[in-house]
């Protein structure tokens, strides 16, 4: 052999050892990131030893002598999988997200540290009940000894972003609270993007846009609004990119639950399920635990950085939650003096609250800004994503006003519902849960169901939906809240079921809830399901939470179909396509060619009614809210005809059955277009996926490899039980929004968080199932072994009794208590 290929054959097989090699050191380093899951832990700050046993899913059960000590374990366990989703939720509360990703996050610690989410939470910490400050304390302790203990073998994304976590403390938890509070807060979406549109198109055509309106109070629109250029959109377009960095996609953030009463279960005993919608990643938002203590005794989902269970049941009762939609936040055009000093109100000059704060950015040192309050709350009207380098001023400042700012005691409320032990006690620990707003149902051992919608419902002068109010009198201030007491309340209704699937709560009640209830679909599918029979099983609740069969695709086909009566197609694509939508059973079926069409049709169809009236920009603030187009496109659509299927922008006058059409030839161009001429490449699933995306999706696709779980196909949309939302403005968008899919416009962002079904007659079990897994170690066996389970409308059926779990467990951890010398 030549002496040139011996030293290429070595010097290859060196190259290759080395690789091997420095894989195997990775390997070996990462791995010591994975948690301790069995031997025992010393020296914790408890009182007793705690033994954890953890199932072959990680799914764990705590069992304490006291509350303290389970609570202290929780936030030991919390840590051990989820360290660094908990660190980046606080960071993001306090406004520290640029000490260790610099100037990109700047506009989103600017956004809450003028909203005040750090400053809540600590005012709110002062003020909290004793037995909420000691389980506050014994968590964060917890949380605290993995922090210390695990120095040097942080979760892999600490070393990678080159820092290290600071110590818990109690208040952070109340900062994780709010901020789930501000992630479910989207009614103040409409009142600015509408306030935009009124400027643009006037107010006559705005009323028309707005859906429900007729049923709703009438509009107050400010008149200064015509001397303004532009309403600022600028604490939106900050939100937006604060939820797409930190993963908080989606708009149909709202729920299912159901419960029947034993009169309408097989077994004779309630029967309860929920799915909540959240916005979709990796991990996923909720953490699965079974809690045993003398005094608390639950099992269910946990939230990283909370110490209770939040959606579940102990030893009496189960409870699910679907948010309210609730309008708990306004705003208001203030006048300001030339020095920023003072705000116009009542025809008096008073004094602004005026705070300099400071954020710390990596790689260029703190950064000063003002914080100025009125009595409502702060002005948010400087807040952008460009206001760090162009700090020009605005003539038009507005001031938020928003429930989160309240003291409001949530974790008292959760720990009384953890501890209830019936109705009464119940709804009794739910006077003190404001927000989010939610609606939750009850069911309990004896037979008994129940709903309580519980939030924090401002009392104001007008019901005035989604628009900015005028700061200048207080006439239009809120006048208190609407007393639990009168809040609406359901104990075990004559049908023999309760449901909630974010849709209006309550007719004629005498305050303003909402105006952003979702499109009645899921309720109507969901009502529909339970009245088809009189007794229903869990194998049933199983087939109703994965449902894909749309109420609202039926009704909107079926105006379709007859808008294409008695016309001659002659087009190939466009007669199988009609004959596909007139065989089709509405099931939005992953498999079907026909969901592919009729979701571009719909899309095609918000875009022919609405797009020439507000052009190409606004059109994309009024579908930001999905629900907002979804239920005016219905209205429409029961109507004989309107002034807005009118293209403006030709010279004839188009009607209803004109638009129809057009969409449908508009669909099929585009996904000929984008999809192939042969429809039969048109399934549903190919174009319509999901992919559960860590926080660090995006920096390479060998990288989204390993850290994301998916792309799988899926059926559905944002209108079936099983939902499955995609982005509208995606398909709107000309590429400008960066943080959309442009590749996959129909990629699903928002779906089931969880499912959960407990049956009262079968008491020992509950099931349950999570899109990812339990861990948020993207190399630990439990980052993603629950996905294909989630995605084939599979459960996990967990044992509740404390011997069955610890002979079926695969793992045993003991919390060993400090030795006293």
């Amino acid at each position: 052999m030549k002496k040139w290929k011996k030293h290429l054959i070595g010097w290859t097989i060196f190259v290759i050892l080395l690789l091997l090699v420095m894989s195997l050191v990775s390997y070996i380093m990462i791995k010591r990131t994975l948690p301790q899951y069995d031997g025992a832990v010393t020296n914790n700050k408890i009182d007793s030893d705690v033994i954890v046993y953890r199932d072959s899913m990680a799914v764990p059960m705590i069992i304490a002598k006291s509350q303290e000590d389970a609570a202290y374990v929780l936030g030991y366990l919390h840590a051990q999988d989820r360290l660094f989703q908990m660190d980046i939720a606080r960071r993001a509360g306090e406004g520290k997200l640029s000490e260790i990703f610099g100037d990109k996050t700047a506009p989103f610690d600017l956004m809450f540290r003028t909203v005040g989410i750090a400053r809540t939470a600590s005012e709110s910490y002062k003020r909290i009940d004793s037995i909420t400050g000691k389980i506050l304390i014994a968590y964060s302790n917890g949380v605290n000894k993995f922090i210390d203990e695990a120095k040097g073998r942080y979760p892999i994304e600490f070393g990678l972003l080159g820092y290290e976590p600071y110590k818990w403390k109690p208040e952070h938890s109340l900062i994780i609270a709010r901020m789930m509070a501000w992630e479910l807060n989207l009614s103040w979406w409409s009142d600015v993007a509408f306030a935009h549109i009124i400027q643009k198109i006037g107010k006559e055509k705005t009323a028309e846009l707005l859906p429900g309106y007729p049923e709703n109070a009438p509009l107050i629109i400010d008149d200064r609004f015509k001397r303004f250029a532009e309403v600022p959109l600028d604490l939106i377009k900050t939100d937006r990119e604060f939820r797409k960095f930190i993963g908080f996609n989606g708009t149909h953030i709202g729920s299912n639950s159901w419960v029947v009463s034993g009169n309408r279960s097989s077994a004779g005993k309630p029967i309860i399920a929920n799915d909540p919608h959240l916005a979709f990643s990796a991990p996923g938002k909720w953490y699965f635990a079974l809690i045993r203590s003398k005094e608390w005794n639950a099992e269910g989902f946990t939230l990283p950085g909370l110490p209770s269970v939040v959606i579940g049941k102990n030893r009496n009762i189960a409870w699910a939650m679907t948010n309210v939609m609730a309008d708990d936040a306004d705003f208001y055009i203030e006048q300001i003096d030339t020095i920023n000093n003072r705000y116009l109100v009542d025809g008096q000059w008073k004094n602004l609250e005026v705070v300099t704060d400071s954020i710390y950015i990596k790689n260029k040192g703190y950064h000063k800004f003002v914080i100025r309050q009125t009595h409502r709350g702060p002005i948010i009207s400087g807040i952008h994503p460009y206001r760090l380098m162009n700090k020009k001023s605005e003539n038009l400042q507005i001031s938020m006003r928003w429930t989160g700012n309240d003291f409001t005691n949530e974790m008292l409320s959760s720990i009384l519902i953890n501890r209830a032990n019936n109705w009464r006690e119940f709804s009794a620990a739910l006077k003190y849960f404001n927000v989010p707003g939610q609606n939750f149902i009850y069911a309990d051992k004896e037979g008994n169901i129940g709903y309580v919608c519980a939030a924090l419902l401002p009392v104001r002068k007008n019901a005035s939906p989604t628009l900015i109010y005028d700061g200048r009198t207080t006439d239009n201030d809120w006048k208190g809240y609407v007393s639990y007491d009168l809040m609406p309340k359901l104990f075990n209704p004559e049908n023999g079921f309760i449901a909630s699937a974010n849709n209006k709560t309550v007719r004629n009640f005498p305050y303003h809830i909402s105006n952003i209830w979702e499109p009645s679909s899921r309720i109507e599918r969901i009502t529909q399901l339970l009245n088809s029979k009189k007794l229903h099983t869990p194998d049933d609740f199983r087939n109703y939470q994965t449902d894909f069969v749309s109420p609202y695709a039926k009704f909107v086909t079926e105006n379709l179909l007859k808008a294409f009566e008695n016309v001659k197609i002659k087009d190939a694509n466009l007669a199988l396509a009609l004959e596909l939508l007139e065989n089709w059973d509405y099931k939005m079926s992953a498999g079907s060619q026909t969901p592919s069409i009729y979701s571009a049709f719909l899309f095609f169809l918000i875009k022919n009614t609405f797009e020439d009236e507000l052009g190409p920009d606004l059109i994309k603030e009024y579908v930001i809210l999905a629900n907002v187009p979804y239920r005016k496109i219905y209205e429409l659509l029961g109507e004989e005809n309107n002034f807005l299927f009118d293209d403006v922008t030709t010279p004839r006058l188009e009607n209803k059955n004109d638009i129809l059409r057009k969409s449908l030839v508009d669909a099929l161009s585009y996904l000929e277009t984008n999809y192939g001429t042969d429809p039969v490449d048109w399934q549903w699933g190919k174009i319509h996926s999901v992919t559960f995306k860590h926080m660090f999706h995006g920096i390479s696709s060998l990288a989204d490899k390993l850290i994301d779980i998916g792309p799988f196909p899926i059926g559905g949309d944002g209108t079936t039980v099983f939902n499955t939302e995609y982005s509208f403005v995606t398909l709107f968008d000309d590429g400008q929004t960066e943080y959309m899919n442009h590749e996959n416009p129909f990629e699903i962002i928002l779906g089931p968080s969880m499912r959960y079904i407990y049956d009262f007659a079968n008491p020992g079990y509950i099931k349950f199932i999570m899109p990812t897994g339990q861990s948020g170690n993207f190399i630990s066996p439990h980052y993603r072994d629950m996905t294909e389970m989630w995605l084939n409308g599979k459960y996990r059926v967990v044992p509740l009794n404390e011997n069955e779990f610890e002979e079926k467990s695969a793992h045993k951890l003991v919390m060993e208590a400090a030795k006293v010398n």
